[in-house]
């Protein structure tokens, strides 16, 4: 699998060509002082995974998505999908993985304070996707979540 992984790098080939990111809803709702459930859509290309955010060896690169600090609004525990224990042929463990679509959630609060209007709250999701063969190199993907605050 090295030896994949190493080729896979040498192409410059980079897994935001089979991984996309995008917010679950194109706006988000939220009074000032209250909080809104909200989510990014991960969209894996078919023949593609990504490790989970608990990859079963600790030599992998783990899925993360860390959102940035914005003022007047606090981001609750990020929650991951449950990962699916795949095996594959260059692997003699299972290895946790997410495939196709997979919905990372998490719950943002205002303070009642924050001013109305329109905020985005921006995030980076770190992945690495591979196929049956090889990986490809990793790559941190933005994302902006549109949250529109209300009085």
């Amino acid at each position: 699998m090295l030896c994949a992984m190493i080729s896979a790098a040498a192409f410059g080939q980079s897994s935001a060509k089979v991984v996309k990111v995008r917010p679950a809803e194109p706006l988000y709702k939220v009074k000032a002082g209250s909080s809104v459930d909200a989510a990014v859509v991960i969209d894996i290309d078919p023949g593609y995974h990504i490790n989970s955010n608990r990859p079963a060896q600790s030599f992998l690169i783990a899925t993360a998505l860390k959102l940035e600090p914005l003022k007047g609004v606090t981001v609750a525990r990020i929650l991951y999908p449950k990962a699916k224990l795949q095996k594959f042929a260059f692997s003699e463990k299972p290895m946790s993985v997410f495939e196709g679509k997979a919905l990372v959630k998490f719950n943002a609060r205002t303070t009642p304070s924050l001013a109305a209007g329109n905020y985005a709250l921006k995030g980076k999701l770190r992945v690495q996707a591979c196929n049956d063969e090889r990986c490809l190199f990793p790559q941190t993907i933005d994302v902006e979540i549109p949250i529109e605050v209300t009085k």
